[in-house]
């Protein structure tokens, strides 16, 4: 049996977090026939030849999600944010999910869980054929919802060299054993789909199997924070 390691999304993926403060400067053009942001380095030198894929959470491609694309390609990536959810990430509905009657994230959920998969492969695919070239590298980042994603591109059927996940659900044992490429995970030290059992299994299966990773934990942080910047406790905000 394929024992759950993240569960799935819920309500701590909701809690009010922080706007980022800006302008994104990107811009979106398809890619496979799938809308995708795009951020590219400053063209005065800063570019380093990688390429990194960016798996959003559930809230899909909105104003965080493209301010943090921002940060990394004026680190030196061409970053490329996949919007799997077809224009339909829960920020398109609700900023307020947890209190909006209107919102029903079980049957958004169910729409999507299985429609992202088959998007994002055919995505990556096309990425492939569009990106890749002599000295060009992969990465990829992945919050919550898009962390199996980030496995999946570690794995023998995906393109990437490292990868990042924050915060995971839809994570299983058998998405961790398939990574075989370095992989660093971040993760709330009090985080309800991803407890420390949970979490410990992670690096076990990792361990067992040689594999090269790093985790971070960090104290007074909720789930979500690392694009949601989610602190729901008075000590860490203060």
């Amino acid at each position: 049996m394929d024992k759950v390691l993240a569960k799935p999304p819920s309500e701590c993926c909701f809690r009010p977090g922080s706007q980022q403060v800006g302008t994104s400067r990107g811009t979106i053009r398809q890619i496979g026939g799938v809308d995708t942001y795009i951020s590219t380095p400053d063209p005065s030198g800063t570019a380093n030849g990688k390429v990194l894929l960016y798996f959003p959470d559930a809230f899909g491609l909105y104003k965080n999600a493209c301010l943090m694309m921002d940060q990394f390609a004026a680190a030196g990536y061409l970053v490329l944010g996949v919007d799997y959810f077809n224009g339909d990430g829960v920020a398109k509905h609700t900023t307020t999910p947890l209190s909006d009657p209107t919102f029903d994230f079980e049957a958004w959920t169910q729409k999507h869980l299985h429609s992202s998969e088959v998007i994002a492969e055919i995505w990556v695919k096309s990425v492939v054929e569009e990106f890749a070239g002599e000295g060009v590298r992969f990465g990829c980042v992945g919050y919550c919802w898009g962390a199996r994603f980030v496995s999946h591109q570690l794995s023998t059927h995906g393109i990437c060299k490292v990868g990042v996940i924050a915060h995971p659900s839809f994570l299983k044992e058998t998405h961790v054993e398939g990574v075989q490429a370095p992989l660093y995970i971040v993760a709330p030290a009090d985080d309800e789909l991803f407890p420390h059992e949970q979490r410990s299994r992670a690096q076990e299966i990792l361990m067992q199997s040689g594999k090269e990773f790093s985790v971070q934990v960090y104290s007074g942080v909720g789930h979500g924070f690392a694009v949601s910047f989610v602190f729901p406790f008075p000590k860490a905000v203060s």
